[in-house]
């Protein structure tokens, strides 16, 4: 009987000392996990994408002439009304020619005149009877007295305003009986053929993304939502106003629309190639302040964080775009970044 509560003893110590450890190993485990902090992570992502450009303007017609006469003068009729459809080589308007019939008259005669003297000079020095000067002289007197005519016929000419093109009047300047100067816009002519587009003015930033052909969506107040689909036609090459804004130019497709000239637009457009950057969640963002940003990466190999400092390019819906010291192969801190500095332990409780 002695013998058997010997061994009792000995398995009962046996199982307490084991119990003992176990506890303790718990015990140093359970230690560690409190120091741990616990995260969620997010992979970065290092692609090439397209990221739309937001700006607004207003709708012109692709051609818009201004029409004038060539001299100035009283105006006599005008034939059309603003809104008008008119046809290549119709009569838009005209001036009284009284005036000009008299210039066109007076040059006719001065030409006549010094034609005649240029013939006469010409026969006598064939007969040696004036000198090589002379008949010179009647010459240019000639020459010049035929373009003063040219130029009366041509005043004439241009002293009524006919459609280079089909288009539509956008806008009437003046009223018949007016007098105007020379080179005074009279009508406002949009071409029928060229079609609507949107003029927007982009910043450096994005008009070095934007090339011709790049599609785009134009947004109208006047046909809520309804979208346009249109696509760049024109990328200015220098800056064209004071803002120092560069001009870009989008063709619509009006889908049969009337679009009234002077309508602002919204536009989307997308380039077809984008810059290779980094994207990571809004959440992984910390500390930012004027354009800079941390986030913590996690050393997967050592269960602990690093802080990286990177710029901030732009902020998206559910992303950053950042460039800095990261690579693709990184995985940030989605949650638990404001618990964390440089070297905290963490514990991944969610690596999607």
């Amino acid at each position: 009987m002695m013998k058997i509560q010997i061994r009792t003893n000995t398995v009962t110590t046996t199982i307490f000392v084991l119990v003992v450890l176990f506890m303790g190993v718990v015990a140093t485990a359970s230690a560690d996990s409190l120091d741990a902090v616990a995260v969620t992570v997010a992979q970065v992502k290092h692609e090439q994408r397209a990221q739309p450009i937001r700006n607004s303007g207003r709708i012109s017609h692709k051609n818009e002439m201004r029409l004038s006469f060539k001299t100035g003068g009283l105006i006599e009729h005008i034939s059309v009304e603003e809104g008008d459809e008119v046809k290549s080589g119709q009569v838009l308007a005209t001036l009284d020619l009284e005036e000009i019939n008299a210039q066109q008259k007076r040059a006719a005669s001065n030409y006549k005149k010094a034609a005649d003297d240029q013939a006469r000079h010409s026969k006598l020095y064939d007969d040696a009877l004036v000198s090589l000067q002379v008949k010179q002289s009647a010459q240019s007197a000639s020459d010049g007295a035929a373009a003063e005519l040219q130029i009366a016929n041509f005043n004439k000419k241009l002293s009524v305003i006919r459609a280079p093109v089909d288009g539509r009047i956008l806008k009437r300047f003046v009223e018949s009986s007016e007098l105007i100067q020379s080179g005074q816009p009279v009508f406002l002519l949009a071409a029928r053929k060229q079609g609507s587009v949107v003029r927007v003015g982009l910043i450096d930033q994005d008009i070095v993304k934007v090339g011709v052909g790049d599609p785009a969506e134009i947004f109208l107040d006047a046909y809520p939502g309804r979208i346009f689909n249109g696509a760049v036609s024109e990328v200015a090459l220098s800056t064209g106003s004071n803002a120092g804004t560069f001009e870009v130019e989008i063709s619509i497709d009006d889908q049969g629309f009337a679009l009234r000239s002077g309508l602002i637009a919204r536009v989307e457009i997308t380039p077809v190639t984008g810059d290779l950057q980094y994207y990571i969640p809004v959440e992984a963002v910390f500390k930012a302040d004027n354009g800079f940003a941390r986030v913590f990466v996690l050393d997967e190999s050592k269960h602990v964080v690093n802080e990286v400092s990177v710029e901030i390019v732009e902020f998206l819906p559910d992303e950053v775009v950042v460039r800095g010291s990261l690579k693709a192969s990184d995985k940030v801190i989605r949650l638990g970044a404001p618990y964390l500095s440089d070297g905290s332990p963490v514990t991944v409780v969610d690596g999607s």
